[in-house]
């Protein structure tokens, strides 16, 4: 069952709404900084332009997350950079020192640009390897998301 879905907002060409039905989708959230789409068990995070995003936003995202698929939240989180923004890596430390952890963890870059933001990036994410595509439906293959051609 999908929520908060406005189909007559233009779509970006790479986000994921253009590759995975409406059907498969659980819940879509679009927030001020950002489009949030769950999937059966993976987190698609499609950030603004030019946002920040640190551990305050990331708590909003959580607790949609909890509601969604339990306090465990034991999911993949892809996350579709489709725009240029800033993450706040060290609060990756926050993350787990709740004793998260994503089942998968991968970033899909659509320009050179994203690549220098994952180098930093894992030298905080502790809990596994980030997995780097340049192709959403590689990195919805890699959480098994990609729906059959």
């Amino acid at each position: 069952m999908c929520s908060n879905i406005d189909f007559h907002v233009a779509i970006h060409p790479n986000s994921v709404l253009n590759i995975i039905p409406s059907k498969d989708v659980l819940q879509k959230h679009q927030l001020d900084f950002g489009d949030f789409i769950f999937l059966e068990n993976t987190i698609v995070a499609e950030l603004n332009e030019g946002i920040t995003f640190g551990w305050e936003l990331a708590k909003q995202v959580i607790a949609l997350a909890e509601k969604v698929y339990g306090k465990d939240l034991h999911v993949n989180y892809i996350s579709n950079r489709m725009y240029d923004y800033s993450v706040v890596a060290q609060d990756w430390l926050k993350f787990f020192n709740q004793n998260r952890k994503f089942r998968s963890f991968c970033i899909v870059t659509h320009g050179w640009t994203g690549t220098t933001n994952i180098k930093i990036e894992r030298l905080f994410y502790k809990e596994g390897e980030i997995k780097h595509f340049t192709d959403l439906k590689e990195a919805l293959a890699f959480t098994g998301n990609l729906p059959a051609q």
